[in-house]
């Protein structure tokens, strides 16, 4: 099984989601973290199950929240750049994924 590595901005960017969570309601962020913890084994176990996002870049969907979960699958591990709000314009989180220009 390869090793899955979070960058900083995905830490973030799940700490950010959770805390906008329990903001709206306590243990909402709980429940988040819940169904993360469920697409991030999927993703140890069955790495190019996710959809292509833009090379080389894949994303996994998470259940009953509109996040996204974009990642790189390498020789020994993936690289998980960023879990982010689909909500967005696509071009803001086109930015968060490859960085800025």
């Amino acid at each position: 099984m390869k090793e899955l590595i979070l960058l900083l901005q995905a830490d973030i960017d799940i700490q950010q989601a959770y805390e906008r969570y329990e903001d709206y309601q306590k243990g909402r962020g709980v429940l988040f973290m819940q169904q993360l913890d469920v697409v991030l084994g999927l993703l140890k176990r069955h790495p190019e199950s996710g959809a292509r996002y833009a090379h080389p870049y894949r994303r996994m969907l998470m259940r009953d929240f509109p996040f996204g979960v974009f990642y790189d699958v390498q020789p020994t591990r993936i690289v998980v750049v960023t879990i982010t709000d689909l909500r967005q314009n696509p071009s803001v989180i086109h930015r968060k994924v490859f960085g800025p220009a």
